[in-house]
């Protein structure tokens, strides 16, 4: 069984899509989950609370993940983001994830960019609106795989990466145009993969 998990962390609302497939069998059709976890945002921000949160967050994300997993791949930083604040938790609820996860198999950060370059959307200009920009990913993830259950653009986004990671650990269920192949070839995707 090969299995591959997507993450879109956040401090408020995650995005979480787990795919599984057996190849060589005669199931070899995908079997997707998806999730959102959620941390309610404190009053006040301290780092207590700010912690709290990142453990509540980090317990929702892992609550439907195998003790094995072929791949996971998560979305990295946003260098050029606008939106600055509370930079340091969300890096720290990151990386608490990451020290989850890689005991269950290798790991691999995706930027931003090229997470949205996977999902067929291509360049968005400068002056987008952050809802717009989400908007078409959205969309761009449901026609590109229409039998899963995207509630909503932290889910796309979860799924785009356990879409690439399916592609990157050898699925034949998921086609990508030649500008998605492209950003594809740019994630530095685990050598683990290659054995």
């Amino acid at each position: 069984m090969s299995a591959v998990l997507g993450v879109d962390p956040s401090l408020t609302v995650s995005g979480v899509a787990l795919v599984e497939w057996h190849p060589g069998t005669d199931f070899p059709d995908p079997s997707w989950s998806t999730w959102r976890g959620r941390a309610q945002k404190p009053e006040t921000e301290s780092v207590a609370t700010s912690y709290r949160r990142m453990r509540i967050m980090l317990r929702e994300i892992l609550a439907l993940v195998p003790p094995r997993l072929t791949l996971s791949v998560v979305e990295g930083p946003s260098m050029g983001s606008r939106h600055a604040g509370l930079a340091d938790e969300r890096a720290g609820l990151r990386w608490l994830l990451v020290s989850q996860l890689i005991a269950r198999g290798p790991v691999v950060l995706v930027s931003p960019t090229s997470r949205q370059a996977l999902t067929g959307v291509g360049k968005i200009s400068r002056g987008t609106p952050d809802s717009e920009r989400k908007a078409l990913v959205t969309a761009a993830v449901r026609s590109m795989l229409p039998d899963v259950n995207v509630p909503d653009h932290n889910v796309a986004d979860s799924v785009a990466l356990a879409a690439a990671g399916a592609v990157a650990a050898g699925a034949d269920f998921i086609t990508y145009a030649p500008k998605q192949l492209a950003a594809h070839s740019n994630v530095p995707w685990p050598s683990e993969l290659a054995s």
